[in-house]
């Protein structure tokens, strides 16, 4: 992240994103599920460091908005998704998709949209390479946590 934004009041917010998202990749990996012992807790978290980043650039308001936009569209999307088939994700990535929504959005939307279609486009081939190689089939199902904050870190990294 420190490649990404440099010396930046930006650093210290997806610092905290990077630093939570390898235990919550590994957590969803090992046990299928994410906790809300830390995904909750990080949205005031990201909310007041993204808001002091915000305080200190110039713009930072409109970035800020935006940020709340976005947690406020993947939430939606993500409900939407688990209303419509309640198999095929779990309450854990609903809520780790808010707060994705949220970083990404600060990005702007390019980076949303990026940042969630990788995140499924990584959990297609992945599927698509376990099932080819016989270890999966089309009913098996995978923790979608670790590909969401894959997609996440990959539109953060490229965007900009």
């Amino acid at each position: 992240m420190a490649l990404r934004f440099g010396p930046n009041p930006m650093l210290p917010a997806f610092c905290y994103l990077a630093g939570i998202g390898v235990p919550l990749a590994v957590i969803d990996t090992r046990y299928r599920r994410l906790p809300d012992a830390l995904t909750l807790p990080s949205y005031p978290i990201a909310l007041a460091l993204l808001g002091v980043a915000a305080l200190l650039l110039p713009g930072g308001g409109r970035q800020f908005l935006t940020a709340g936009l976005g947690l406020a569209v993947a939430l939606a999307f993500f409900v939407l998704q688990v209303i419509i088939y309640p198999a095929g994700l779990g309450w854990g990535d609903v809520k780790l998709s808010g707060l994705l929504g949220l970083y990404l959005g600060w990005l702007g939307p390019g980076a949303l949209a990026a940042g969630l279609f990788l995140g499924y486009l990584f959990a297609a081939v992945t599927g698509l390479g376990l099932i080819a190689a016989r270890r999966a089939s089309r009913k098996s199902h995978l923790a979608f946590g670790p590909f969401l904050l894959a997609g996440a870190l990959a539109a953060v990294l490229l965007t900009g």
